[in-house]
């Protein structure tokens, strides 16, 4: 397919991972190999921006501030939700500023509007190729193994999860009970990375119990029990929602995590420790995982490749994991209109509701996720973020 000449044009969309920008920094580097392309934007605003025709210059930045991309929080170019998404016009300033390649990075909600604009860009006689890079740290996107920015902010989580349970257990009394409540998320994927702060080779080691959902008071004494009994203490992690197995309404007047501490004060008479984690997102980004950063960029790659040589467009990149006992993926792509609006669930059978615990394969799926660690910028001791001009 003939590459077609033009400028590119970069938008993050939704809610920002700790790979959003590792993503546009990939982006930037390999565009700069293609000959066809003219100019590199970005627009610092997203939608609203692009409508009045505010583009940054990402070609012009200083190497520095692409390089320091990686690590640095949130979205650079400012990931702001737009409501009324004004196709044709879009359309129209896409084709005054010659620009034939538009690469999305966005969550969820990006879908619908590269499903809209692509749809109009098809009947009209302008060719522009639209390509979707999405991330998701609740890993909630299907037709893909795994989101990109899902395995960083699991192994984020499971590296606080760790500190925080050994912090606590240096004043714990024989016998205490801890409560890690990861307040503001009912993701089943995040809760469960928790769990991955445990050393798989050590059954003693905590966490020892997973709430994910259908909460009976009955099994969970029973596991607090003899989880006590067994190791000496006992350390639950949960989100912030509970279900009853009873398909009964549970105390309202209780977060769900304080219900939790509730029952654990009526039945056992240990020291109990309620920790709540709040914000617990805005800090991901010193715990990058290596192949979740390698991932990103060969997804950015690849998207290129297909737009601009391989003349492809209306498609979303995903993941494949290949068979074998070592960990590989295959970078693919899906049709947007193939893309489904229903969360990917978390499979049933990885977690034994009787014992409370996730079974092995949910570690076998994740562990590979968190695998390496990433060093990012620093300056005088401080991290070094890039801000976009």
């Amino acid at each position: 397919m003939e590459e077609l000449q033009g400028s590119i044009l970069i938008l993050q969309i939704g809610k920002p991972t700790v790979v959003t920008n590792v993503i546009l920094a990939a982006l930037i580097k390999r565009a700069l190999n293609f000959g066809c392309v003219e100019e590199i934007y970005g627009c610092i605003g997203g939608i609203s921006k692009l409508l009045n025709e505010q583009f940054v210059d990402l070609a012009g930045q200083q190497q520095k501030n692409i390089a320091n991309l990686l690590g640095t929080p949130g979205a650079a170019l400012k990931s702001i939700r737009y409501d009324n998404v004004e196709v044709k016009k879009i359309a129209e300033v896409l084709r005054k500023h010659n620009i034939r390649y538009l690469f999305v990075v966005g969550d969820e909600s990006s879908i619908d509007i590269c499903k809209e604009l692509n749809k109009f860009i098809q009947e009209s006689t302008y060719d522009i190729r639209i390509m979707l890079i999405p991330t998701s740290d609740r890993n909630g996107l299907q037709l893909t193994d795994h989101c990109l920015g899902y395995g960083s902010m699991a192994k984020h989580l499971a590296v606080m999860a760790k500190s925080i349970i050994t912090n606590v257990q240096s004043t714990q009394t024989n016998g205490a009970i801890t409560i890690l409540e990861l307040r503001g998320c009912d993701s089943e994927w995040l809760i469960s990375s928790l769990a991955l702060a445990r050393l798989r080779k050590d059954s003693t080691d905590a966490p020892h119990l997973v709430i994910l959902s259908n909460f009976d008071e009955g099994t969970f004494v029973k596991n607090v029990h003899q989880t006590i009994r067994n190791v000496g203490n006992c350390v639950i992690v949960l989100g912030d929602k509970l279900i009853s197995s009873k398909k009964e309404n549970l105390p309202t007047q209780y977060a769900a995590a304080e219900y939790i501490e509730f029952i654990s004060n009526a039945n056992f008479d240990v020291q109990i420790d309620l920790i709540s984690l709040y914000d617990w997102e805005l800090t991901a980004c010193m715990t990058l995982s290596e192949i979740d950063v390698i991932e990103s960029e060969l997804c950015a790659q690849k998207a290129l490749d297909l737009a601009i040589s391989g003349g492809i467009s209306g498609k979303m990149i995903t993941l494949l994991r290949t068979d074998g006992n070592k960990y590989s993926t295959e970078v693919n792509c899906v049709d947007f209109e193939n893309i489904s609006d229903k969360k990917k669930e978390f499979p049933t059978s990885w977690y034994t509701y009787e014992n409370m615990t996730l079974d092995v394969s949910f570690f076998k799926y994740a562990m590979p996720l968190i695998a390496g660690e990433v060093k990012c910028a620093y300056e005088n001791g401080i991290p070094s973020f890039a801000k976009l001009k």
